[in-house]
């Protein structure tokens, strides 16, 4: 059984893999920050019901880690090798659904700023092969 702690973790990391996606071409644009934050209204949000201790839906953790590694202004590679670091510990809970949701909102978040690019296709690629 996943914890409300576990979500959290997981959705921070995702956070920073859907940065490292938004980030892959040097340039986070406005269409891809948009996007993530419909996904996770749309997507994540109704997945589970895990809030943490303030009562803030732990879905919410991705736009936080995203938001955060934004300001930072936080290296596309460095925002995907700290999912990489937590994805080690984190793999077991990642079922087929999980891992299907972040392939497609990994996918629409490089898709959103006049498709995809070879860059981001690049990324797609090493996400594909890690969650395999």
């Amino acid at each position: 059984m996943t914890t409300a702690n576990t979500y959290i973790k997981i959705y921070t990391s995702l956070g920073y893999l859907f940065y490292s996606v938004a980030a892959g071409d040097g340039t986070v644009r406005t269409a891809e920050v948009e996007k993530l934050k419909q996904l996770v209204k749309q997507d994540w949000l109704p997945l589970e019901g895990s809030r943490d201790e303030f009562g803030t839906d732990a879905a919410h953790y991705i736009e936080m880690s995203f938001d955060f590694a934004l300001g930072e202004e936080m290296d596309g590679d460095a925002a995907y090798e700290r999912f990489v670091d937590e994805y080690k510990d984190l793999a077991p809970h990642f079922d087929a659904g999980l891992k299907r949701l972040v392939l497609t909102t990994a996918a629409a978040v490089a898709d959103a700023f006049h498709g995809t690019n070879k860059e981001e296709r690049r990324q797609l690629g090493q996400i594909r092969k890690l969650l395999a």
